[in-house]
């Protein structure tokens, strides 16, 4: 798979929650060729399935972005607006949008009142979200011919490749981890794995995990591996925050199946996957993977997470060895467990 082609192309789409059809339908043709079957559900789910006999394996990779949505247009034109899933308001000042019209997407610019208007009190305060609006040039009377209270809006994030094998865009959270599901596809097709792996981008995830928890009761797995980004190193990040951005991560927590995570671990070193352990301590790890474990009557999952630098803005940056790397521990990862089902020892 061309990694740079399908992360500029991805994230490029529209897909807030509940709104995914679009970016659905590209994923499942990505999917077509590297599979046996592609279906999209009811939830805007796509499952691709590989394999048809022994333990039934699902990965899940949310496939949803954050965004906004429509509630208002002021008399002047202005359109106003809140969030849909962990928008950050910080980030929103100048921001370039679309906000996706029955006309197709139109685009504007998040606007606030100037800080040389502002009174001395409120100028070094956080602008909240009620007091910004988008701004797309048109006369009052076409904004609201144009737009309607609902329309969704997605922040606008050229995918651009930097230095040493890094990329940044909007959108890498999560669509960043549906390409290790397609990078694991194809090292499978290798092993000749004897298991039945569903692939599954997963919908909704960023306001709840539904289409995970869908999905999961629909499919009823033996296993489940979640493939979500955590936070990368940076400025500012304190020494238990964030792991290091050139290496995936194994999560370790009270949603996580301990043995399973340990074989993860030991197939990571054996095909040397270099790894960090990410301890994720609470009850819950702000992932499908919280969902999975208790999904019918609990189903066995494991976390893997791919580092992400400035998580939920439009300049997410991360590592392309990461996504092939966690992509290949995964295959090993299937086709080791699968092999050794039945001698399994779980507790």
């Amino acid at each position: 798979m061309d990694l740079k082609k399908f992360l500029t192309e991805v994230t490029a789409i529209p897909g807030t929650p509940g709104y995914e059809k679009p970016v659905a339908e590209y994923i499942a043709k990505v999917f077509e060729p590297l599979c046996d079957e592609v279906t999209i559900d009811h939830l805007y789910d796509v499952i691709a399935r590989k394999g048809d006999h022994g333990p039934r394996f699902m990965i899940c990779a949310h496939e949803d972005e954050i965004g906004m949505v429509v509630t208002d247009i002021e008399e002047d034109g202005s359109v106003r607006f809140t969030r849909t899933g962990g928008v950050d308001p910080r980030i929103l000042p100048a921001m370039e949008v679309l906000i996706q019209t029955k006309e197709g997407p139109l685009y504007g610019v998040v606007g606030a009142k100037p800080p040389h208007l502002t009174a001395p009190e409120e100028r070094n305060k956080s602008i909240q979200m009620d007091a910004m609006f988008i701004d797309v040039g048109l006369k009052p009377e076409d904004v609201k011919s144009r737009v309607r209270i609902g329309d969704q809006i997605v922040m606008k994030g050229k995918a651009v490749e930097l230095a040493d094998g890094c990329m940044s865009s909007k959108t890498m959270d999560d669509r960043a981890c549906v390409a290790t599901m397609a990078e694991c596809a194809e090292h499978l097709e290798k092993m000749n794995a004897p298991a039945e792996v569903m692939m599954v981008s997963t919908s909704k995830e960023e306001v709840g995990c539904w289409g995970a928890s869908a999905a999961a009761f629909n499919l009823a797995p033996d296993v489940a591996i979640v493939v979500d980004v955590t936070h990368a190193e940076g400025p500012g990040t304190g020494k238990w925050d964030a792991v290091p951005l050139n290496k995936p991560a194994i999560a370790t927590g009270p949603n996580l199946h301990p043995m399973l995570t340990k074989k993860l671990r030991e197939i990571a070193k054996k095909y040397r996957v270099d790894y960090t352990l990410e301890v994720c301590p609470g009850g819950t790890t702000g992932t499908d993977a919280s969902f999975t474990n208790v999904a019918r009557g609990g189903i066995p999952t494991v976390l893997i997470s791919v580092p992400l630098k400035y998580m939920h803005t439009s300049v997410e940056v991360l590592s392309m060895e990461v996504i092939r790397e966690t992509g290949r521990l995964m295959a090993h990862f299937i086709n080791e467990i699968s092999r050794e089902w039945e001698d399994l020892t779980w507790y």
